[in-house]
């Protein structure tokens, strides 16, 4: 996706989008430093930074500061943000939202996947509610004007990973 983007964009929108990223990800780290988890691996992916903490040390709630920690940081970002900076705001707005959605990749999907644990069918419904939610995109966005083949990718892939997990 870097990639795409690289080639795709301005160097001054890369380097934008690569320290809202970069601020996501502190949130996370701090998150981590505050419930005493320690960081276990950072991993690079198709959709960003992975930090993998020990989770089996952590309680629910723990676990949940955790996850939406890194999508909190954006939010307040692109608050702060809004009037002296919208563009940057607007990216911090993006990125926080996005994390939101409940692919099980995301920050949004291991979130619900922790607070419905034990519910039969939430895991299944989740799952096919992301499938539709990415097909579901790619003709709106059409729709609307948005053409995005980095966007376009990724919701393919979200889509594909949920296909895929067992």
């Amino acid at each position: 996706m870097l990639a795409l983007v690289w080639i795709s964009s301005q160097r001054s929108f890369l380097l934008r989008t690569m320290l809202v990223c970069m601020l996501h990800e502190t949130g996370h780290g701090i998150a981590m430093l505050c419930v005493r988890a320690g960081l276990r691996e950072i991993r690079l992916c198709a959709c960003g930074i992975r930090m993998q903490t020990h989770t089996a040390l952590l309680t629910a709630p723990e676990l949940l500061a955790v996850y939406l920690s890194g999508p909190a940081v954006n939010l307040l970002c692109a608050a702060v943000l809004w009037q002296p900076d919208p563009e940057s705001a607007l990216l911090h707005l993006c990125m926080g939202l996005f994390n939101l959605l409940p692919f099980s990749v995301l920050d949004g999907g291991c979130a619900l996947r922790l607070v419905t644990e034990g519910h039969p069918r939430a895991e299944g419904c989740r799952k096919w509610c992301c499938i539709l939610l990415a097909a579901g995109s790619i003709p709106l966005f059409g729709g609307i004007g948005i053409h995005n083949p980095a966007l376009l990718l990724m919701l393919g892939y979200l889509a594909c990973s949920e296909l895929v997990q067992g």
